[in-house]
């Protein structure tokens, strides 16, 4: 017999099940909706991303600026351009500024040619885009254009493409430093960063600009950057590089520094041929000859010099006289002109670095110091070998400070058994060859890249070398120390005394700041009286004071003011400041007290100021160069004191890894 209760169950049943029906198309429904929701928000995105890829290069501006880098190749002087062009132009560039540019070079019809090739181009939004005057250009549209004017100009087949690592500027100089060479380069125009990698329109060894940032071309193209053995990318990864076994070196010491020469004269130790397409010239030993005429005569362009017999080749004045001795064969070129000709030295890594090694380091000093020396010369040479600034050369180095002083018959029995003991071995880091640097002798303190106004590098940092007592609270008071024992005391100029005298030496101390001022690098500021930023201190009047407002972890001098009757100038630039102070030094004397001669900059900027009366400055240093790396000195009295070359890399270059070219 069912109760009532049992009655209602059924009815009750149906409820439940209706209301769990209700329940799951709210639950469907929600999860429909919040599908809906994220595939909007997914369409949406990839609508972004896809508009954000079309108009990526819109984005990237060109700057008035950076013209005076540009028009180089136009035969602009980055002061002529920054005077005749940059003023008629926007900040950044637009279309009717490109008119502008055409005018001023006086190449016209190239504007109406170079918007016709942009609206073929480019998508029609954006062709539309560059038929207003208004429109900012972006990097790809003006790099068609700009190769365009190349083209008119007729110089594009002397621009080549090369991409580059920037790893900062050559302190002193108009130049950049880059993973495969230094470049000369309009500092102002140049708009790099540090660390980062670039395809850069290159003309001989002058980069001209930006084509493009490596970085956001892989990126574009879902690539990883990586580094060839043929330089021809974005990094220097060790583990796709195979150090060079030859290098090419563009010869100028023997001519006075200057590539290009009216004649070739060879004198041979050994019996020596001259060969060049299909001719040959053999040449007995000890006999000089003419191989400029010898080209002449036979309409060639370029011949091949070489030695039988392991024997050396002199190049000669036309009177005999020998001019520089090499191994290995000399390259001859002869330039179109057909009167002009240049030299090239080709030669194995290891005898090339038997002429470097001894330009660099005393044959008296240790052998682990020379073979520390050895190998940041290898270093050095590997990134330079990879590089193409002296491509148009058909080089890989020259022979000068630019590269590495290379002087062969400097060879000594020494440094050539350094370089062999080392024979292949390179520094790196993180799987990279590393920037290497090194100077003289240092205070007792290495430093870092900050006295040079650059990004520091982790292996480049400060450093002590003091083996009886730190630099303490007081870098004044340690720099006036003639007591410190460090590995390099032994050097003359661990400690030095310079005398600046404004009397009679003020018109040169006012030049060198106006010229230093004029870069606008930021390694001198001006301030008038009024507190305004200026570029002229013409209205500044007599220096009042000469004093130091900042010094780097290192001791290192990094803002040297100089205070004027109506104006201040700050230094901060180490190089700058040596300079600078150089313009009213009369007195420089070493640790013993000695007069130092044939210096064109003070030694270094680790210095204390004493201020007497008259104008006159009594500066107290230590070190002799920049302070950057590895003291010469410093590594030679480690090595004296049982430290072999290894740990001494190590120390001064904390954190990279010796490579030695066989993955160990």
């Amino acid at each position: 017999m069912r109760t009532e209760t049992d009655c209602r169950q059924p009815g009750r049943r149906y409820l439940e099940k209706q209301k769990k029906r209700r329940k799951r198309r709210k639950v469907l429904l929600l999860c429909f909706l919040s599908m809906a929701v994220i595939a909007g928000i997914f369409l949406i995105a990839a609508e972004e991303k896809e508009k954000q890829e079309q108009t990526a290069e819109l984005h990237q501006e060109v700057y008035a600026s950076e013209l005076a880098g540009y028009l180089q190749a136009a035969y602009l002087t980055p002061e002529e351009t920054r005077k005749l062009v940059i003023p008629k132009v926007r900040d950044v560039l637009t279309v009717a500024d490109l008119q502008q540019i055409c005018s001023v070079l006086g190449v016209e019809g190239c504007y109406e040619e170079a918007v016709m090739q942009l609206q073929n181009h480019f998508s029609t939004t954006d062709s539309t885009s560059v038929k207003k005057n208004e429109t900012i250009v972006s990097r790809a549209q003006w790099c068609m254009y700009y190769e365009l004017l190349l083209d008119t100009l007729q110089v594009k087949d002397t621009v080549t493409e090369a991409e580059v690592q920037y790893l900062g500027k050559v302190p002193g100089e108009q130049r950049i430093i880059a993973d495969n060479g230094n470049y000369d380069c309009d500092l102002q125009s140049c708009r790099m960063e540090y660390g980062k990698h670039y395809v850069a329109y290159v003309q001989g060894k002058v980069l001209l600009g930006i084509k493009q940032e490596v970085g956001q071309m892989d990126a574009e193209a879902g690539k990883t950057p990586e580094k060839t053995a043929s330089g021809n990318s974005a990094g220097t990864k060790v583990g796709l590089i195979t150090i060079p076994e030859t290098v090419r070196v563009l010869l100028t010491q023997d001519h006075g520094q200057k590539p290009e020469r009216a004649g070739v004269y060879v004198l041979g130790s050994t019996t020596w041929k001259a060969s060049a397409s299909g001719v040959e010239a053999v040449v007995a030993a000890q006999t000089a000859a003419d191989c400029g005429t010898w080209m002449a005569q036979n309409g060639v362009n370029e011949a091949v010099v070489e030695a039988t017999d392991g024997g050396t080749l002199s190049l000669t004045d036309a009177g005999g006289a020998v001019q520089g001795t090499y191994a290995g064969k000399l390259h001859i070129y002869r330039k179109a002109d057909g009167n002009t000709y240049w030299i090239v030295n080709e030669l194995g890594m290891e005898d090339y670095l038997c002429g470097v090694v001894p330009g660099e380091m005393p044959a008296s000093f240790a052998p682990e110091a020379l073979k520390a020396q050895a190998v940041c010369a290898r270093t050095y040479a590997a990134l330079q070998v990879l590089g193409t600034a002296y491509e148009m050369y058909h080089a890989d180095v020259d022979d000068t400070t630019d590269c590495q002083v290379y002087l062969p018959e400097n060879a000594n029995a020494a440094a050539t058994e350094a370089v062999y003991a080392t024979a292949g071995q390179i520094l790196t880091w993180q799987g990279m060859i590393a920037s290497i640097y090194y100077f003289s002798t240092s205070c007792g303190y290495t430093t870092g890249l900050e006295v040079w106004q650059q990004e520091a590098l982790p292996y480049l940092g400060v450093h002590s070398l003091v083996q009886n007592e730190g630099m303490g609270s007081s870098a004044d008071i340690f720099l006036r120390d003639g007591q410190v024992t460090a590995y390099d005391s032994e050097s003359r100029f661990f400690r030095w005394r310079a005398v600046l005298q404004l009397a009679g030496n003020e018109q040169k101390l006012r030049h060198a700041l106006q010229t230093a001022a004029s870069h606008r690098d930021g390694k001198v500021v001006l301030t008038d009286g009024a507190g305004v930023q200026t570029e002229n201190l013409t209205s500044f009047g007599t220096l009042a004071d000469l004093g130091i407002d900042a010094r780097s972890e290192s001791g290192c001098v990094t803002d040297l003011r100089l205070t004027f009757e109506n104006g201040i100038a700050h230094v901060y630039n180490e190089n700058a400041i040596r300079n600078i102070l150089w313009s009213i030094c009369t007195t420089l004397t070493d640790k013993n007290g000695n007069s130092a001669h044939n210096f064109h900059m003070l030694p270094s900027a680790f210095f204390s100021v004493d201020t007497e009366e008259h104008g006159i400055y009594v500066l107290y240093g230590g070190g002799l160069g920049h302070g950057i790396g590895m003291s010469q000195y410093g590594a030679d009295g480690m090595a004296k004191s049982g430290k072999g070359y290894v740990e001494i890399l190590g120390t001064f270059f904390p954190g990279t890894e010796l490579y030695t070219g066989s993955g160990e």
